[in-house]
């Protein structure tokens, strides 16, 4: 009968403890993240603590350190609690390893998302994206296939490939139908409203609303009020694009209202940095340093680096416009740091081509070509299409800057002034040679010269250098039907 008991009890308690994580769950997906925890009570309390699970048997064990892990990292994000990302992944980590021993697939393709966001929010986008294509190959559900695709979008759009993040949600179309999951289909229309915007262009900026406005209607029906202030915040960054500003702080305005009502400090961040970007935009610098240094100032308290470079960005911009740019000049380099310290060097890339945009009239030469170099190793042999084109606007202004210069130092250069100039000019050519796939006509055009300037320039001054990367000259046919 003692037997009897003790099983029947510990029957008793694994069902509870599975409806704890049931309605925890629920209440996660609709946004209510102290709502989700305090379903969790008697089994978990704050973060740093570890889930109450010994008694357990070992599949609710597993279920009940998803459901702490998972929220951990959302309540540590919306709050910005140093250390959350860390003690959700380690949660996570051990669910993992526990339906693995359990062969419970599905489940492990769940907690594999779940810790592929931690990772992101991190910055560690490398590791989110193999934990991704495991937590894929191994969804067995929609709802499950759905879920990776969406998050695995977010990888890219973080990583500057909006035309990867559209392959993955367009694999993603035909699982949207499928799924029952208001929030996870809002979601699925939020992103494909970010990777439009992310592509630019009108057509695609209209996309991108129409989007957000299906987004919204789902994020209504799931009643998650936290990311319908996202879509708010979306709408502002939008309409900062296309100069509308006085329509962007609206939007801005009625998102930071709703996430300073929820509590969600990490949202608010993320929304002063927007506006701190539209008061740069209506050169209103004073307003814009206020806003980021009250992003960078919540965002120093969590983990998630990447946004913490991005307001850093920001505020610099804001510090530069006022003058006041040897606190700019710091700010820059601790952007740049912080984002190649998360392994995003084209965010720390961005960093170093902000500072020559901003304070190439302020920065000797010889510091404004150090900040390029720095720039290019990071971008990599496969910079964006906007990182490209603005690195190569940013050689242009070191060129000129170089060109003006009387007093190079042949130390800090390496070289007589002379030498330096042919050596970054040789360099320019080559990149843009190498982008063009060797074509004297498109390396001309993206540099701005002509074919026969460029073509004199290479084989006055770059022959030896220079001259394998051109196309071999070809004896051209005349024919009247073929276009030239």
């Amino acid at each position: 009968m003692e037997a009897k008991k003790t099983a029947e009890t510990r029957q008793l308690r694994d069902l509870q403890a599975r409806r704890q994580c049931q309605s925890a769950r629920e209440l996660e997906s609709s946004g209510d993240y102290e709502g989700a925890r305090a379903a969790l009570s008697g089994l978990w309390i704050r973060i740093g603590e570890r889930p109450v699970i010994e008694k357990l048997q070992s599949d609710t064990q597993a279920e009940v350190l998803l459901r702490v892990g998972a929220l951990a990292g959302w309540l540590g994000s919306a709050q910005q609690i140093g250390g959350a990302q860390e003690f959700a992944k380690d949660l996570l980590g051990e669910s993992i390893r526990l339906f693995e021993s359990l062969s419970a697939t599905q489940k492990k393709s769940e907690a594999q998302t779940d810790l592929a966001i931690c990772y992101w929010r991190e910055g560690a986008l490398d590791e989110a994206r193999v934990l991704l294509r495991e937590a894929l190959a191994a969804a067995t559900s929609p709802e499950g296939q759905l879920r990776v695709l969406v998050n695995s979008s977010v990888v890219e759009i973080s990583d500057q490939n909006p035309d990867q993040a559209m392959t993955l949600l367009s694999a993603a179309a035909s699982l949207e139908e499928l799924v029952p999951d208001s929030s996870l289909r809002g979601r699925y229309h939020q992103q494909l409203g970010l990777t439009y915007k992310r592509l630019s262009g009108a057509e695609n900026l209209d996309r991108a609303l129409i989007e957000w406005s299906a987004a919204s209607l789902y994020f209504k029906q799931a009643k998650h009020i936290r990311y319908q202030a996202r879509i708010e915040n979306n709408l502002g960054f939008l309409l900062l694009q296309l100069d509308r500003h006085f329509e962007a702080l609206l939007h801005l305005d009625k998102a930071r209202n709703i996430f300073v009502a929820l509590k969600d400090t990490g949202s608010v961040a993320q929304v002063n940095e927007t506006r701190a970007r539209v008061f740069i935009a209506q050169e209103r610098y004073s307003e814009a340093e206020s806003a980021a240094f009250a992003a960078v100032s919540t965002l120093e308290q969590g983990g998630e680096q990447p946004l913490l470079a991005e307001a850093l960005l920001t505020q610099g911009i804001a510090l530069a416009r006022r003058g006041r740019h040897q606190g700019a000049c710091s700010i820059f380099r601790r952007s740049a740091n912080i984002a190649s310290t998360a392994g995003d060097p084209q965010s720390a890339a961005v960093a170093y081509l902000t500072m020559i945009e901003e304070l190439q009239q302020l920065v000797a030469s010889s510091e404004l070509l150090k900040f390029y170099r720095e720039a290019d190793d990071l971008l990599g042999t496969s910079p964006s299409k906007n990182n490209l084109t603005r690195l190569r606007l940013c050689g242009r202004i070191v060129t000129e800057s170089l060109g003006k210069s009387d007093n190079v130092e042949s130390s800090s250069i390496g070289g007589s002034f002379e030498q330096k100039i042919l050596q970054f000019e040789a360099q320019l050519i080559k990149r843009a040679l190498d982008q063009a796939n060797g074509s004297i006509t498109r390396a001309a055009r993206s540099l701005g010269i002509t074919h026969q300037g460029l073509a004199f320039i290479i084989d006055n001054r770059h022959n030896k250098a220079l001259g394998r990367a051109r196309n071999p000259k070809r004896i051209r046919r005349r024919s009247l039907t073929t276009k030239q």
